[in-house]
């Protein structure tokens, strides 16, 4: 036979009470303190000192004299005008006023004329001013004055001659003084130098056909003089 669950409960919660009300018999009772009771003795609070007399508030300044109380001081500086004593009846009739003579001619304002305006003469310019002159144009120029140095296209050919190489020469130079043409085309003015007298025929048959670019001055072709020195070789 089972019992409900609400009975089993109960006994042991039964069972719980009576073993906690036995451990608390078992328990020595505690040391109670006592107490001790004292007189308190109460202060009193020395009385505030009274407060200092208030200061009598400072007198407010009068008021402004109002308008009618200003008087009016004469001015130095105007004249009092007299009063009339007879009063002017301003509804009395006016006569008109005639006359036989008849009035002078206004006056023609005066026209003066402006006198003639003098032709403005130019101003002369002092000599730091002035455009430097025009450089005269040279027939012919340096090669220092040039663009640039004329280049050699093309020359012509000689041949050595015998009498130098039988005497075991084999080089020579010959300077020569040449005008080039715009063109560029050589003339040749006068001989400088020559190492050998027989090679100066020589060299002027290589110029003779020789032609260099055109020599130019700012852009411009130009002749030029210049000194240009010819080698021949065996």
């Amino acid at each position: 036979m089972k019992l409900p669950s609400a009975v089993v409960g109960i006994v042991v919660a039964g069972m719980l009470l009576a073993l906690l009300g036995l451990t608390r018999l078992l328990v020595p009772g505690g040391r109670v303190n006592e107490l001790e009771i004292r007189e308190v003795e109460i202060a009193a609070l020395p009385e505030p000192p009274p407060p200092p007399p208030e200061e009598p508030p400072p007198d407010a300044p009068p008021p402004p004299p109002s308008l009618t109380e200003v008087n009016e001081l004469p001015d130095p500086t105007r004249v009092p005008v007299p009063k009339a004593e007879m009063p002017m009846n301003l509804e009395l009739p006016v006569d008109p006023f005639f006359t036989d003579v008849e009035p002078a001619p206004l006056p023609q304002p005066v026209v003066r004329k402006a006198p003639p305006k003098a032709s403005p003469q130019p101003a002369s310019r002092p000599a730091s001013m002035r455009p430097p002159p025009a450089p005269v144009a040279k027939s012919y120029y340096g090669i220092s004055e040039l663009d640039g140095k004329p280049r050699l296209l093309r020359h012509g050919s000689a041949a050595f001659p015998s009498s130098l190489a039988r005497q075991g020469v084999t080089s020579g130079t010959v300077t020569f003084e040449v005008e080039l043409s715009t063109s560029g085309a050589v003339s040749i003015r006068r001989v400088v130098s020559s190492s050998h007298s027989e090679l100066v025929a020589p060299a002027r048959r290589v110029a003779a056909s020789a032609r260099f670019t055109p020599p130019t001055r700012g852009g411009q072709r130009v002749k030029a003089v210049m000194r240009w020195p010819i080698t021949i070789r065996k």
